[in-house]
């Protein structure tokens, strides 16, 4: 016979992360910050980070940090990602040191411009090393701002896919369908940021409530993993004795959603009910029933419940599913990267000596040179000891007995004048 009977290892719910910071990069980040302040149940650690100083002294974020006072004069970044990234690389000990501490940073930014897709991945990169679980949420530029402004976009979220253990990636022409053609600017850009701020806090209310029915981080990261996961996302909240009906409703509507047509698409799925004590299993049941029948048959789904002491009569649904882009990856070729795949070629200098590929022992030879007109050293280098480069792992590519992986001007043996 089995015994069942108390358990505290079981009974313990799991750890809510405690240490969650919000670090908010650019205009469109600062935009996120300026609307969580006013939100009940947001995280309260806010950093705003921008290199123009007004915007950041403007920012009602308890935290304020101007990136690149050298590099930007305190202007901003003018739409150039380049010199985004510098003012960031200027300020690499300040920007690890605010988020030195966190368990979690979650970070927003608009991409496409100059700060948030020049500054972002070298945010995330110092959040990571300061030991924190980096999670970017993003919005990809509208396609009418044109082709030039969407590659800088994907240029930087694969370069953010490198230090993020997630990037959920949002596109701002799916986001403002809900207003209309018709609608003003401001409001289209006010539903972009609405849609940033409620996935901020639901997310913070994933790692931080109290979990009855554990779901957390690690399901999370394992769905938008890659740059090339596209977010879909709703969120609801209502109160009242039909309040998991209209929860689930409301969460529908988002325009990532488009009344759950989207559901179909994932293969994964996570669904965060949040609820304060009166939260029943018919309210839970009856949450699940409503979203499934938008699921496809191979949906993955994964289920949380968490109890949120503030909710007062209030029911949150959340809802998160994930998509792959089907674009292929973007391939980089910064100066690091070349560096590390292209094997640097023998010092040249007078009478300077090498090792030969291959020998040991400390066997070297000499690098020959010959005197010009001036009666100056010209060295050469040793041609016959062929570098094949990012090839060298590789099967040759051999026609008439030459290897064409070798540089012509090598197999050759030309003199560069």
């Amino acid at each position: 016979m089995i015994t069942v009977g108390p358990n505290e290892r079981f009974a313990t719910p799991a750890t809510p992360i405690s240490a969650l910071k919000v670090i908010g990069l650019g205009n469109a980040g600062l935009a996120v910050l300026a609307r969580l302040v006013h939100e009940p149940g947001a995280p309260v650690d806010l950093v705003a980070v921008h290199t123009d100083a007004k915007a950041v002294a403007a920012s009602p974020a308890a935290r304020k940090m101007q990136i690149g006072p050298d590099v930007a004069k305190g202007l901003g970044a003018g739409g150039d990602a380049a010199r985004g990234r510098a003012s960031a690389s200027e300020s690499l000990t300040s920007l690890r040191a605010e988020s030195k501490g966190a368990e979690v940073v979650l970070l927003c930014a608009g991409l496409g411009g100059g700060t948030g897709s020049g500054a972002a991945p070298v945010v995330a990169e110092q959040a990571r090393k300061s030991g924190a679980l980096v999670i970017a949420l993003v919005t990809l530029p509208f396609a009418a701002e044109g082709s030039r402004k969407r590659e800088l976009a994907e240029e930087s979220l694969a370069r953010l896919g490198r230090n993020c253990l997630a990037v959920l990636c949002f596109e701002n022409d799916r986001m403002v369908e809900v207003v209309g053609a018709e609608a003003p600017v401001t409001q289209a850009f006010a539903a972009a940021t609405g849609v940033l701020s409620l996935a901020v806090r639901a997310i913070a209310q994933i790692a931080g409530l109290p979990a009855v029915l554990p779901v957390g981080l690690d399901e999370l990261l394992q769905m938008f993993a890659g740059a090339d996961a596209r977010a879909h996302f709703g969120y609801g909240a209502a109160s009242g004795p039909d309040r998991a009906r209209l929860a689930v409703a409301e969460a529908l509507r988002s325009p990532l959603l488009e009344e759950g047509k989207l559901l179909a698409e994932p293969g994964e799925v996570l669904i965060h009910v949040t609820g304060d004590h009166l939260l029943t299993l018919s309210e839970l049941q009856s949450v699940l029933l409503r979203l499934s029948a938008h699921f496809g048959p191979a949906t993955l789904v994964h289920v949380g419940v968490a109890h949120d002491p503030a909710a007062a009569g209030h029911l949150g649904v959340t809802v998160l599913g994930c998509t792959r882009s089907g674009l292929p990856p973007v391939l980089l070729e910064d100066e690091d990267e070349c560096e590390a795949l292209v094997e640097p070629l023998p010092e040249i200098a007078e009478c300077a000596e090498s090792e030969k590929p291959g020998e040991s022992g400390g066997k070297r030879t000499k690098i020959k040179g010959k005197k010009n007109e001036s009666g100056q050293t010209q060295e050469e280098l040793p041609l016959d000891q062929a570098i094949r480069g990012r090839f060298k792992d590789l099967d040759p590519t051999m026609v008439d007995g030459q290897d064409l992986d070798i540089p012509a001007f090598i197999r050759l043996r030309i003199r560069l004048k």
